[in-house]
C-alpha cells in the first residue's frame, strides 16, 4: 500500500511538474558567455571553442558537427541511439548512461574525464542526452567549473536560465554543485584511473 501512495505521488508530481521549465533570461539579459545557439531545432549551441551540447543528434544534425569539426560525441542516455546514428561514420563515440533522478557525482567525474581525454587529444566534443536540458545542462555546468573555472553559482544559473530547457522537477541535480563535490572531481582528474 505504501508503494502504490509514493508511485501515485510520484507520478502526479510528474505528470504536474515534469514538462515545466526554468525561464530563460531573454537576450538582453543573457551573459555573452553562455553557449551560443547554432540551431533551435536541435538544442544546438556552441559552449566553448571545443566543447557543444544538444538534444539526441540525428542525420540532421550530422553535416552541422562535421562543419564545426566536432570529433567526440558523449551520449549521457541510457539507450545509445548513437551507435546507430553515427554508424559508419568516424566519429569518437562515448556512451555514460546516466539516469536524470539518480545522476551523481560519479557520473559527472565520469563524463569530466572524457571531456577532458578529448581536449588532451584537441578534441571538440559534443555533449548530449536525449533533450539537451538536464543531464547535459548538469554536465555542462561541471564543465564551467572545473574546466573554466566558474562559480557554482554562475554555472548553476547557466544551468537553469540559459535556454536549454531545463526541467523544474531535477531538483536533485542542483544539490550536486558543492564545494566538496567540486573539490573531489579535480582531485579525481589529478590522478587519472
Amino acid at each position: 500500500m505504501k508503494k502504490l501512495l509514493i508511485s501515485t505521488i510520484l507520478l502526479s508530481t510528474l505528470s504536474m511538474s515534469g514538462c515545466m521549465k526554468y525561464p530563460s533570461l531573454n537576450d538582453e539579459q543573457r551573459p555573452s558567455n553562455w553557449g551560443t545557439l547554432i540551431s533551435n531545432t536541435h538544442n544546438f549551441y556552441q559552449v566553448s571553442q571545443d566543447v557543444y551540447r544538444s538534444e539526441q543528434p540525428d542525420a540532421d544534425l550530422m553535416g552541422s558537427l562535421k562543419q564545426h569539426q566536432i570529433h567526440t560525441v558523449i551520449n549521457l542516455r541510457a539507450r545509445n541511439k548513437d551507435a546507430d546514428v553515427f554508424k559508419d561514420q568516424s566519429f569518437n563515440l562515448i556512451h555514460i548512461p546516466i539516469y536524470t533522478w539518480a545522476i551523481n557525482r560519479d557520473d559527472l567525474l565520469t563524463a569530466m574525464r572524457a571531456i577532458q581525454t578529448a581536449r588532451q587529444q584537441n578534441q571538440k566534443v559534443l555533449v548530449h542526452c536525449y533533450h539537451g536540458s538536464d543531464r547535459t545542462g548538469a554536465t555542462i555546468a561541471m564543465y564551467r567549473i572545473i574546466f573554466e573555472n566558474w562559480s557554482i553559482e554562475d554555472a548553476v544559473k547557466e544551468m537553469k536560465q540559459g535556454g536549454y530547457g531545463y526541467h523544474v522537477i531535477w531538483k536533485n541535480i542542483e544539490h550536486l554543485f558543492t564545494p566538496n563535490n567540486i573539490k573531489w572531481i579535480q582531485q579525481q582528474l589529478l590522478n587519472p584511473s
